[in-house]
């Protein structure tokens, strides 16, 4: 056994195959490492910008965020609107319709996502700011804890959503292998697309 080849097995056997770039399995846990450390590099650095948002700019972020909340509602409603007719659909030929899958839950019990509001630092006025400077800083930590909710809410329901499509499309499958014709109300629009 050559020198090169003891110090590979020696790595292996201690597990320290972070710099052992010689086999897949090293050079694998390097570049997952690289990412990691870039992901939170990321999230650090989106957290540093989100902290040091001025009132305008919140505000402008808030719109933004109002307006894809209104387009994912819609979709929401237009999938529980079908969920309707496709549930109506089953009970009135007497079927069970399936059961919907379970999934894995998308971090909405963990975190900032339990209580949106957890996203934003407090912004607290410095002492002896005047009242207009102490008026603004309240102002923008309102905006960033709605803009928090706001996201939040839009991502909540664009989980439903989808949860709700994939249950409706497998009530379409299953009312078609029975031969029934599914009813379609809901699916035209360009809200279906989005989801």
């Amino acid at each position: 056994m050559g020198q090169r080849q003891k110090i590979r097995e020696a790595k292996k056997a201690s597990g320290d195959l972070k710099v052992d770039k010689t086999t897949r399995a090293g050079y694998d846990r390097n570049n997952v490492a690289e990412v990691i450390k870039r992901l939170k590099q990321m999230a650090k650095e989106d957290t540093d910008r989100f902290d040091k948002m001025d009132l305008a700019e919140t505000l402008e972020r808030l719109e933004q965020s109002e307006r894809v909340a209104a387009t994912i509602g819609a979709a929401y409603d237009v999938e529980m609107a079908r969920k309707r007719a496709l549930l109506r659909c089953f009970m009135e030929h007497g079927l069970t319709p399936p059961a919907p899958e379970q999934r894995e839950s998308a971090g909405f019990n963990e975190g900032v996502l339990v209580n949106p509001s957890n996203a934003t630092s407090s912004v607290a006025a410095p002492v002896g700011a005047t009242d207009a400077t102490a008026t603004e800083e309240v102002s923008v930590d309102d905006a960033k804890r709605q803009l928090a909710y706001s996201q939040f809410e839009a991502r909540r329901k664009l989980a439903v959503a989808k949860g709700a499509r994939e249950h409706n499309d497998a009530m379409v499958r299953e009312l078609r292998e029975r031969g029934l014709e599914a009813p379609e109300t809901g699916t035209d629009g360009p809200e279906r697309a989005r989801v």
